[in-house]
């Protein structure tokens, strides 16, 4: 059996972010308004929930700023990224790229491979982050092309 590691607080917090650096997944940008403001942020931690109804899910971490619009939109949209969306990433990643505004009006982002546009479903505590789960009322279909990825703290291209 392989060795374990370390289980004090601070290095399972650590063991635990390098275990998910190894788990590949897509990237997303989900995005709300309320009240006048409009906001966006990468999210990699997204997921099918339920066919019927359609819902997805979408992890959100208490101090984001998109939590406070989440919390009073009745709306939300998560758009799925792209190759080659790499800086629509970053931007919505807390490294914003100036002169860049990706977001439509109705919160969808162009050359995204999709935009589901979802009612909120409800919202549940998930220790340092919240679950907001969405009700899929309408999907727009992108280009068809590879997606974005994220692997090993990085965005990588599907070969």
């Amino acid at each position: 059996m392989a060795d374990l590691m370390e289980t004090t607080q601070s290095a399972l917090v650590e063991s635990f972010k390098a275990a998910l650096a190894r788990w590949a997944s897509g990237v997303t940008v989900v995005a709300a308004e309320w009240d006048g403001e409009c906001r966006g942020m990468t999210a990699s931690s997204f997921a099918s929930v339920s066919l019927n109804p359609p819902l997805v899910l979408v992890c959100v971490d208490e101090n984001a700023h998109l939590l406070r619009l989440l919390e009073h939109s009745p709306r939300f949209t998560v758009n799925i990224l792209a190759e080659g969306q790499d800086l629509v990433a970053a931007h919505f990643a807390g490294k914003p790229v100036p002169d860049l505004n990706p977001l439509r009006p109705d919160l969808s982002i162009e050359g995204s491979l999709a935009t589901l546009f979802c009612s909120r479903w409800q919202l549940y505590p998930g220790g340092d982050h919240r679950i907001a789960v969405g009700r899929v009322e309408a999907i727009r279909l992108g280009p068809s092309g590879k997606p974005l990825g994220y692997w090993n703290r990085g965005y990588r291209s599907i070969e």
